[in-house]
């Protein structure tokens, strides 16, 4: 079924001019956002999210210790960001489900002096490149570079399996 619908003209409305005006229905409720499509800012936001449960969980923390950890570091890490329980469980389920094998693991490294000069040095290098061949390559700010001391590595990998503490063991 098609989504959108033909305009119509409503009997009897009539603009200044006195002629019938064209009138367009409009859908009702929310508008449709495009599927399987994300922001930036939600897609760093679920691997922050996801990067810190996964170290919490690491260290033994049970679900809803690290839910809940998740949530405050976030939220002191960067007050202006919205972040709750129930999202930290959403972005859980959408990047980590039980169902699935393979699922994209984002693993968080701070980055030593050596990095950041490492990082100033291909920052100017690109801008006097785009000096010389004209290129519209954004001018580096030297004020950028003191945030960003946390990468991330992005890679495939098995889901995360952590075992219940209190779990009977097997018998043999």
């Amino acid at each position: 079924m098609s989504a959108v619908r033909e305009p119509f003209v409503q009997p009897g409305f009539t603009n200044a001019a006195g002629d019938e005006k064209e009138m367009k229905e409009r859908h009702r409720g929310r508008p449709r956002k495009k599927e399987d499509t994300i922001q930036p800012w939600q897609f760093g936001r679920a691997a922050d999210a996801l990067c810190i449960y996964n170290e919490a969980r690491e260290r033994g923390d049970k679900h809803s210790v690290a839910v809940a950890y998740t949530v405050d570091a976030m939220k002191q890490c960067n007050p202006e960001m919205s972040i709750s329980r129930t999202e930290v469980k959403r972005i859980l389920t959408s990047w980590q489900s039980r169902g699935s094998h393979t699922v994209l693991r984002f693993e968080r490294k701070s980055l030593s002096e050596e990095d950041i000069q490492r990082k100033r040095l291909i920052r100017e290098q690109l801008a006097t490149l785009q000096g010389k061949e004209g290129l519209p390559l954004p001018t580096p700010r030297d004020n950028d570079l003191p945030r960003n001391t946390v990468a991330f590595t992005i890679r495939f990998a098995e889901r995360p399996n952590y075992p219940r503490h209190n779990r009977k063991t097997p018998s043999e």
